[in-house]
């Protein structure tokens, strides 16, 4: 390749990559449309995976002379309607949805931290310490839980009022919460404490 044609491209080339942007754009955001308002909010690791996905496959479709426009629409569609399954699944199936999207976990537990969580899932104190801050406490104490989501948030409970007994549903998903514990001895054969 000459150095003149790596900054200088046939003018039938550019306008087909211009077209392909509009066409791309214009289909992505009937897409997105469609698929609701889970495609663009907080991602967890799959949603992350398909994003990424979606955007190497137009940019395929955009700047390879061998792919068609029509390759990388199928292609899209195709990852946006395995997303769609997936999510269905995951509302019909508990034992589906804990395959696809790892736990939440609690990280700080009654003002301290949970070392082996910590570390399962690299996150440093000082990680926990920002959100903490974030969230306007200035002590660990004031704190009841920090728990990560499946999308990577760091959420943030205080100790104070009567955040410190939760609603029985609302830990049951949490990896290392009091619920998660008990459910644990019981399926070792301990009783209830």
């Amino acid at each position: 390749m000459e150095p003149a044609q790596i900054w200088i491209s046939e003018p039938d080339r550019l306008l087909h990559v211009v077209a392909s942007c509009v066409v791309f754009y214009i289909f992505i955001i009937g897409l997105t449309r469609l698929s609701g308002k889970r495609t663009t909010g907080n991602m967890n690791n799959f949603d992350w995976i398909i994003t990424v996905g979606i955007g190497s496959i137009m940019a395929s479709g955009i700047l390879l002379r061998n792919v068609s426009m029509l390759d990388a629409m199928v292609a899209v569609s195709a990852l946006a309607g395995l997303q769609w399954l997936t999510t269905w699944g995951t509302l019909r199936s508990h034992r589906f949805a804990r395959w696809v999207k790892p736990r939440p976990r609690m990280l700080l537990r009654n003002g301290h931290l949970l070392g082996d969580a910590l570390r399962y899932e690299r996150i440093t104190d000082d990680e926990v310490k920002s959100a903490l801050r974030k969230a306007g406490l200035a002590h660990c104490d004031d704190a009841a839980w920090v728990v990560i989501e499946t999308s990577g948030e760091l959420s943030v409970i205080r100790a104070t009022g009567t955040s410190g007994t939760p609603e029985p549903d609302l830990l049951r998903p949490v990896a290392g919460s009091v619920q998660d514990l008990r459910a644990e001895t019981d399926d070792r054969g301990g009783t209830r404490g």
